[in-house]
């Protein structure tokens, strides 16, 4: 799974602040619609910053395409 790559580049690079928007909403989905809604939206928000190299910001772009589908 992409999202799971872009967990451990963030692990790998040590970044806390990214893990710290996207690892509760990650870790708190069940499989319900909630939980992906929930896991986009922070998935978003993490783009909105726009700190991230311009690979994981691309990889995470299609995360949210696949989130929204």
């Amino acid at each position: 799974m992409l999202l799971d790559g872009l967990l451990s580049g963030f692990c790998a690079r040590r970044d806390l602040r990214s893990l710290c928007l996207l690892l509760p909403a990650y870790l708190g989905d069940l499989g319900g619609d909630d939980d992906a809604e929930r896991l986009a939206t922070h998935a978003r928000m993490l783009h909105a910053e726009r700190r991230l190299p311009e690979d994981a910001q691309a990889a995470l772009s299609e995360v949210i395409e696949a989130l929204a589908g």
